[in-house]
Order: structure tokens, then C-alpha cells, then sequence
């Protein structure tokens, strides 16, 4: 049972065949998986783009929304509205600052 040269040859070509058909298997198997996971980033990025783009579009229009806002809105006018409906407030606040204006100007001259 001692098998000849042309045997063993035989038998290691078909291993050496066998191995090459298994690895040629696993390449296709492993390009394959990796063409989806790449389709699959793909998918992800368009979906996400598509999200920061409709995001960067409302933040967009909210902006445009407070700049004609700012530029419309008549600055004078809403201080007096805002006065008249906070008279005690505004009371307050302007004693306050008369009052640290007028410290600051004494110690600046009695120091100077």
C-alpha cells in the first residue's frame, strides 16, 4: 500500500486544487461583503446629507427670518412701547445707573 510518485503527485495536485478553488470561495465572499458594506456607507451618507441639508436649509431661514426682523423692526418705537408697559423698571434702572454714574465721576475727581 505504498502508493507511487504519480499518486502522491496526483493527491497534492488536488489538494493544491482544492485549496485554490476554497481561497477563490472566501475572495468572492469577502469582495462581495464588501461591496455591500460599501453601497450601505454609500446609502447612509446620502441619507445623512440629505438630513444636514434640511437642517442647514430651516437654519438658514431662521436667520433670514431674524435679519428682516432686526432690519424691519423700528428699534426707537419698541424702546418706548417697552417703557410705557415697564415704567417702574425703567424707573429703577435709570436711578441705578444715575447713581454709578454720578459715584464714578465724584471719586474720579476727588482722587484726580
Amino acid at each position: 500500500m505504498l502508493q507511487t510518485a504519480a499518486e502522491t503527485a496526483h493527491d497534492v495536485q488536488d489538494s493544491v486544487a482544492e485549496f485554490g478553488r476554497t481561497a477563490g470561495r472566501k475572495i468572492e465572499e469577502a469582495r462581495d461583503q464588501t461591496s455591500d458594506a460599501l453601497h450601505g456607507a454609500a446609502s447612509s451618507v446620502r441619507h445623512g446629507s440629505a438630513k444636514i441639508d434640511v437642517l442647514a436649509a430651516g437654519a438658514a431661514s431662521r436667520l433670514d427670518a431674524t435679519a428682516s426682523f432686526v432690519k424691519d423692526t423700528d428699534l426707537s418705537a419698541s424702546l418706548r412701547r417697552f417703557g410705557r408697559n415697564h415704567l417702574t423698571e425703567v424707573v429703577i434702572a435709570a436711578v441705578a445707573v444715575g447713581y454709578l454714574a454720578g459715584s464714578a465721576f465724584h471719586r474720579t475727581k476727588t482722587t484726580g
